[in-house]
């Protein structure tokens, strides 16, 4: 109801059909700016947007703000036709650590590179003050973004979006956005091409590992039971990868590097990890970016959940995949009986949850997955002698 008193009051409908006339360009290709600048998992699930705008709009111009560290996925996301990259000075967690004149000096670089690209709209799945005032400073004509901000008469296009009640996952939630610019919201599983790269970074059948997450953004699953898998999986003698950052590879190594069977890789691009993982028989990882990259890229995985509602499988699941069982028995959390609605942490008798994940479900989920089989070649007929 606020929204659609908002929108005869502010003249909401006449800005999306002027917007809507210069999506019909063809000489001058719309510029559409999506912002998205925080994690990578959260920026993969923004994709589907990019793929339902350039299925209807096929000649606009799609630009990405994101984070500076995403920017070696430019080599494999093909329907993205340019970057535009946060130093970080636009999210408070990128900022805390900051001098307030490299902030400031960084703020206003960018405002500069955003206005001299003249986009048509902005479109926020991800909104903060300063991004918000950044894309109103730069001149941009048409701003979409959520109107449950404080900061929402930034905007001059709204939509209303409640994320923490609602029972659907993040990239349907993202791709609703586009409703409020009467265009098509059908899910369209975004395009990866993956670079061939000169050498060849594991052979054979193997199985990649992301055990460690610094962010705190979650619950994880304990670095121990990731441990005991491995020693599981190497029984099997099946060959295990295990990735992460460069400032992990102290403990990785301490937690896995006497593991027969076991690799410890910290030296990997986002570039060379899109492949390794393209190329694995399946993916063990927690909630967070390499997870998503796995289901980008079409692997099997597994991944490991916390209970709670802002955290669960079923909000933040992984984008779906042919094949793909159900959610239960790929995307593993907990089942106590208390309601949680959000992580109270050590407060929780419960805490922490996720290390009640069996070790042997994690290793059974492998077999859940519809796995193409190899094609048999045709017997030569035999001749009469």
């Amino acid at each position: 109801m606020l929204l659609k008193i908002l929108e005869l009051i502010s003249g909401f409908r006449r800005r999306r059909m002027r917007l809507r006339r210069i999506f019909l360009r063809k000489v001058i290709p719309p510029k559409i700016l999506i912002v998205r600048n925080d994690g990578l998992g959260d920026f993969i699930l923004t994709l589907p947007i990019i793929s339902a705008i350039k299925a209807e709009l096929p000649h606009a111009r799609i630009y990405v703000l994101a984070a500076r560290p995403l920017h070696s996925m430019a080599a494999f996301l093909p329907e993205i036709d340019g970057w535009v990259l946060d130093p970080g000075c636009l999210l408070k967690r990128h900022t805390r650590k900051k001098p307030a004149l490299q902030v400031k000096t960084e703020y206003y670089n960018l405002m500069r590179e955003v206005a001299a690209y003249r986009f048509d709209l902005a479109l926020f799945c991800y909104a903060e003050k300063r991004s918000a005032a950044l894309a109103q400073q730069a001149g941009i004509p048409y701003r979409l973004g959520p109107l449950r901000k404080s900061f929402f008469y930034r905007f001059n296009l709204w939509y209303y979006i409640p994320r923490r009640k609602t029972g659907q996952s993040e990239f349907q939630l993202n791709l609703k956005i586009l409703r409020s610019l009467k265009m098509n919201n059908t899910f369209r599983f975004p395009k990866v091409e993956i670079p061939e790269l000169s050498a060849k970074l594991a052979r054979g059948r193997y199985v990649v590992m992301h055990p460690y997450k610094r962010s705190g953004t979650a619950l994880v699953w304990p670095i121990e039971n990731f441990q005991a898998l491995a020693r599981t999986l190497s029984a099997n003698k099946l060959p295990t990868i295990v990735i992460g950052d460069r400032d992990d590879e102290t403990i990785l190594h301490s937690y896995f590097g006497s593991i027969p069977h076991v690799t410890v890789r910290c030296d990997l691009n986002l570039v060379q990890t899109a492949a390794l993982v393209k190329g694995a028989y399946h993916f063990f990882g927690n909630s967070s970016g390499p997870l998503h990259v796995a289901s980008l890229v079409g692997t099997p995985h597994t991944g490991f959940y916390p209970q709670n509602k802002s955290a669960a499988p079923r909000r933040w699941r992984t984008l779906p995949l042919p094949g793909a069982p159900r959610l239960s028995e790929h995307l593993l959390s907990t089942e106590f009986p208390v309601a949680c609605v959000e992580c109270r942490l050590k407060r929780c008798e419960f805490y922490p949850c996720t290390a009640k994940i069996a070790v042997e479900s994690a290793a059974d989920a492998m077999r859940f997955w519809k796995r193409p089989g190899k094609a048999k070649r045709p017997r030569a007929k035999r001749g009469k002698k």
